[in-house]
Formats: structure tokens, sequence, C-alpha cells
């Protein structure tokens, strides 16, 4: 099995999986904001019904996870047994990773089954309805609860003791700048990919620091160079680069970092190093003044339902006049050096 085609059958179940975990976060945060921190003792009350909705819904967030990475791997027959497998997973207290791992075998289990299971022609209809899906979750339901379930709950446990320690002690604003750095690095490519799939990997978890990072992380970058650009005057930037400009700004405040990618192109290295500075200070500050996030995605949209919400508009604010400082800065000095400008044709052919 190839990494990158790994990768893409993990991304698939994630994809699946967020907006899960967004219809139950806000759930979640609406019920809090509505019947404050105990809203879970209101036992009859709408805040309580709210909140036991979004208790539901995050009590599928392994389930889909395992579900659709195994319907990436083996297509519709993966679905079901998947779905039993992540709620085994669940029993198990075995998480994300156990869910992924579950999501693995029962896909290439049951690649394995149509290319050895061998019935006569009579019985082949029966194949995906009954002997895919029966086998399958016997098989690797057996091998998570003999074999596999108690190794992964353990280091799934070890892993979250880790981080939450990491949240609780000095190294909590490192961990936020890792993040955030990540997320400005290359502004949506692998990198950004991967600490958003390692945030949400958490979030499923309970641990909502670092989502925070991750978003403020994501959100910098575009706000940063766009008021660079806007701000900076025509000498320095042409008129498709401030038009350009004026389109990141609200994909910024929306956490659409790609709207940075046609400044990345023509400028990389001003643009990354401004951009992944920037994200690290913000995204560190959200960490060390314990802003936590319930929802991996949404912007501006989603602050109300933070922990320390000015929090984290203070760290967006910092980060992004970071990387605002950072371009502009250096654009004058390329300026003062008699550096030639790209071409204002690049821009255009990438404009968005």
């Amino acid at each position: 099995m190839k990494l990158t085609t790994a990768k893409r059958h993990l991304m698939t179940g994630i994809s699946y999986m967020i907006p899960v975990v967004v219809a139950g976060g806000l759930c979640m945060a609406v019920a809090k904001i509505l019947g404050g921190a105990l809203v879970g003792n209101a036992v009859g009350t709408i805040p309580w019904m709210i909140n036991s909705i979004g208790a539901a819904a995050m009590s599928f967030v392994v389930p889909v996870l395992t579900a659709f990475i195994a319907y990436s791997i083996a297509d519709r027959p993966g679905i079901a047994p998947g779905l039993a497998l992540g709620l085994i997973v669940n029993n198990l207290k075995a998480g994300f990773l156990g869910g992924m791992l579950a999501g693995f075998l029962v896909g290439y289990f049951i690649l394995w089954m149509r290319k050895c299971f061998k019935v006569p022609k009579s019985m082949q209809g029966l194949v995906p309805i009954i002997f895919i899906p029966f086998f399958s979750t016997v098989v690797i339901g057996l091998a998570m609860y003999l074999v596999l379930g108690e190794p992964v709950a353990a280091a799934q446990n070890a892993i979250t003791d880790s981080l939450k320690s990491m949240q609780a002690g000095g190294a909590k604003f490192s961990l936020g700048a890792a993040i955030g750095a990540m997320m400005g690095f290359d502004l949506g490519g692998p990198v950004n990919k991967t600490a958003s799939a390692f945030c949400n990997a958490l979030l499923a978890e309970g641990i909502n620091g670092p989502t925070a990072a991750k978003i403020v992380g994501g959100m910098t970058p575009a706000l940063g160079i766009a008021a660079a650009v806007l701000l900076g005057g025509k000498k320095r930037w042409n008129p498709a680069q401030r038009e350009t400009a004026k389109a990141a700004l609200p994909l910024g405040l929306c956490f659409i970092t790609e709207g940075v990618l046609p400044f990345a192109a023509a400028d990389p290295i001003r643009v990354i190093l401004a951009s992944s500075v920037g994200a690290a200070v913000a995204g560190g500050l959200t960490q060390l003044w314990n802003v936590a996030c319930p929802v991996p995605h949404g912007g501006v949209f989603v602050i109300p339902t933070m922990t320390n919400p000015m929090g984290f508009i203070a760290a967006l604010i910092i980060g992004s006049a970071v990387t605002f400082l950072m371009y502009y800065a250096m654009k004058y000095n390329a300026l003062q050096s008699d550096e030639v400008l790209e071409d204002s044709s690049e821009l255009d052919a990438l404009e968005i």
C-alpha cells in the first residue's frame, strides 16, 4: 500500500467525518451558550435537548470515519462493516487511531475476499449482500476485541495524555505555534492538510485547543497578506494584485487559506515566510491564552462557540499584523534594492 494511497483513503474518511463533528460540536456549543457549563444536568430543558443531540452526533464521529475509510478502499460493501467496527472501537475506547486502523483493515479485508472468495454462480448475488458484510464484520471485529483493541486504546490514551499535559504546561505555546506554522506554510497543501488532520483527530477525542490554533493559523495568512497589498500603496502592488487581495480578505475571514495562493505563486519566499511566522505567533497565542474551539471549520462564524473568544480575536489580530508587517517590509526592502517586481501578467493568469 502506497503512502499517497493510504493518505487519500484517510482524507476521504475525514472529509465525511467533519460534517458530523461540525453538527455535534455546534449543537453542544450552542447548548452551553444557552444553558451554561452545567447544561448536561438541566434534564428536560431545551438547552439540554440540544446538548443531547450534539452528543448523539459526536458518538458517530469514529464510526463514520471508519466506514468511509473502508468505503474509499472497498466501495459500498465497506460501509456497513465499517459502521459496526466504528461502534466496536468506541466501546473499546480506542478512539481515532482505532477507527482509522479498523477502517483500513475492513477495506483491505473486503478486497481480499473479493479476490479469494469463490462461490457458485447461483450464489454470486449474495456475496456483497451477505458474505462480505458478515465475514468482514466478524473477522475484523474479533481481531479488534482479541488482539488489537487494548494496545491501540493504550496508544490512544498515551497520545491524549501527552497532549493534555502539553496544553497544561509550558509547551502549549510551542504546540500552537507548530500547528499555526504548518497551516501557514503551504496554504492548503500537504503540510497544511497534515496539521488539519492532526487537529481533527484530537477534536474527535475531545481535545479542542489545537483546533483554535488550526483555525487562526488558516486565517492569518490571507488577512495579513491582503492587508499588506491593500494598504501598501500602488507602487508595490499592481491593480491585478489589489483585486486579488480584495477577494482573499473575505476568504481569510471564512478560514479559506487558498486565497493567498496567487501571491505565493508569484512571490513564494516572502509570502510563505510572512504567512508561516504570523500563523505561528497566532497559533501559539491561542494556546497560551487557553482558547479552544469545538468546531473544525467556519472562521469568524464559529468564534462565539469558542472558549475565550476575545483571546482568539486578539491572537488573530496580532498574527495578521505580524504577517502584514513582515510582507510589507520585505517588499519595501526589495524595492529599495531595485529588485525587479514580478511581471503583472504572471499574477493575472493566477487571479482567483
